[in-house]
């Protein structure tokens, strides 16, 4: 798979931005060439059907959803974006300790400016690059296997599940198919 999957992917997950929504408008797609045809139809749908907004309609139409699915919500929160919830039920729990130890072991560290948890499937993409980026294969593998497997299948289902405007239940779809890909191959 293209390391920029992971690049990419990452950035989707991440709290919207205006330069990202920009970036959705003009680049995102040519981005995505790799993808199959289904995925970018996904997504050229979803901007088509918002291209008559401007910029920061737009830009608000994905931040309220991002903050609906991964932020805040009433009564509860719909897709919450951190490995440990899903594999522990908790916040911060051994599966985090373990993503720090992964980040440790490439010689990396959570930057103490960082506003998030260190399990978020942002960072954990955003790792997943750096890996490949660095030709790192046997560290991408295990934490594929050990961590990133075992919980973003959840997330993905979560997400599809609960998207009102279907950017984010796209990228969901895309990046389970990757991750079931990544295991079938990994049986071989």
């Amino acid at each position: 798979m293209n390391k920029e999957f992971h690049r990419i992917f990452s950035l989707i997950f991440h709290r919207p931005d205006r330069e990202f929504t920009g970036y959705l408008r003009n680049g995102f797609i040519k981005d995505i060439e790799f993808l199959d045809s289904n995925a970018i139809a996904g997504f050229s749908n979803f901007l088509e059907e918002n291209r008559d907004k401007n910029d920061e309609e737009f830009y608000n139409l994905l931040a309220v959803e991002y903050t609906r699915l991964f932020i805040t919500a009433v009564p509860g929160l719909p897709c919450p974006p951190y490995e440990s919830i899903y594999r522990e039920d908790t916040v911060m729990g051994d599966s985090t300790l373990g993503v720090l130890d992964s980040y440790s072991r490439a010689g990396l560290k959570v930057m103490e400016n960082f506003h998030d948890l260190p399990d978020h499937i942002a960072v954990e993409l955003e790792f997943l690059y750096y890996l490949m980026s660095n030709g790192n294969t046997e560290a991408y593998d295990c934490f594929m296997r050990e961590h990133f497997s075992k919980w973003v299948p959840k997330f993905c289902k979560e997400v599809e599940k609960n998207d009102r405007i279907g950017f984010y239940r796209n990228a969901a779809r895309v990046l389970e198919k990757f991750i079931n890909v990544r295991i079938a191959a990994s049986k071989e």
